[in-house]
């Protein structure tokens, strides 16, 4: 029990609820003595990177997979080697950004969606513009800059839907059967990932024309998905605006009494399909960068000139 006494009246709390008291015209508003400030900041703090963490690790795993094609690539056959692949990598890449410029009202000035430019190594780009005095225009430069994860990886749904509908409808199947823990989506997601994995990759399929259209196609989308140096630059802008309305969301659902573990359950829950795309989106450029590496290891000499 907390007890004070105030000139005008006192504040007693005995069972831990909000209460509000009039004292000379003001109001004077007590919390539970169970919710302190530092418990409610620590707990909005873990939510925020329980949020952020999976994004975090699938944004450096693409950026890895297509570093490691593209170098290799033109190590071996030089960097007219990109052409090969980015002729629909850029587009799509280009037109994730055009996207979000749209959903959140920027101004698309210039758009190139396949314009080669050996000198810079630029492919294509967006140039775009917004009001420095609205927040919701400057939260986007963030969702604009990291557009082509989520385009590519939505490309490569539809695509793994196009060649093996059998493997997609199972993967989605399996996502949706998630109960809100992580041991759950941990299992779920390594399901996922081996039943499409066994679906895709039988040995009757390495026979088929289909099979190498499709990793063909996977690695042109795979190999240009991942946000540039530039599209970086622009997302900073956007990340503390972002992670500063996220932190008070859940501050604000530590005050009202929302415990932890539920609001956590509930995220992994919603996000259980998200998290079956982006868990595909990896296996998919994982396999296609594996493939484009061994390949090339047997050409020994680089290119020259």
């Amino acid at each position: 029990m907390w007890k004070s006494r105030l000139r005008g009246g006192s504040i007693r709390d005995r069972n831990g609820a909000i209460q509000i008291y009039p004292v000379r015209n003001m109001l004077l508003i007590t919390y539970p003595l169970t919710q302190t400030f530092a418990t409610i900041v620590v707990e909005a703090i873990v939510m925020l990177l329980v949020f952020l963490a999976p994004f975090a690790v699938f944004t450096v795993a693409i950026h890895v997979m297509e570093r490691i094609s593209q170098r290799r690539l033109a190590e071996r056959f030089g960097w007219n080697s990109v052409l090969w692949t980015g002729w629909l990598g850029t587009p799509i890449h280009e037109l994730s950004h055009v996207a979000m410029c749209l959903l959140f009202r920027h101004r698309v000035d210039e758009v190139a969606l396949f314009e080669p430019d050996r000198e810079s190594g630029r492919l294509g780009f967006v140039r775009h513009s917004y009001r420095q005095d609205n927040w919701f225009e400057r939260a986007g430069n963030l969702f604009i800059g990291i557009a082509p994860l989520i385009g590519g990886s939505i490309a490569l749904v539809v695509l793994l839907w196009l060649f093996y509908p059998s493997a997609a409808g199972a993967g989605l199947k399996v996502s949706s059967e998630n109960d809100g823990t992580v041991q759950h989506l941990i299992q779920h997601t390594i399901d996922l990932v081996a039943g499409i994995g066994v679906e895709i990759f039988s040995p009757r399929n390495f026979f088929t024309f289909r099979f190498w259209l499709f990793l063909y196609l996977v690695l042109c989308i795979g190999s240009h998905m991942a946000p540039s140096r530039s599209d970086y630059v622009g997302a900073t802008q956007g990340v503390v605006l972002t992670s500063s309305v996220l932190m008070a969301g859940t501050m604000l659902l530590a005050i009202v009494g929302v415990p932890l573990n539920k609001a956590i359950s509930s995220f992994l829950s919603s996000a259980s399909l998200l998290f079956a795309v982006l868990s595909l989106t990896v296996l998919l450029c994982g396999v296609a960068t594996s493939l484009v590496y061994l390949a090339t290891s047997v050409i020994r000499v680089g290119y020259k000139g």
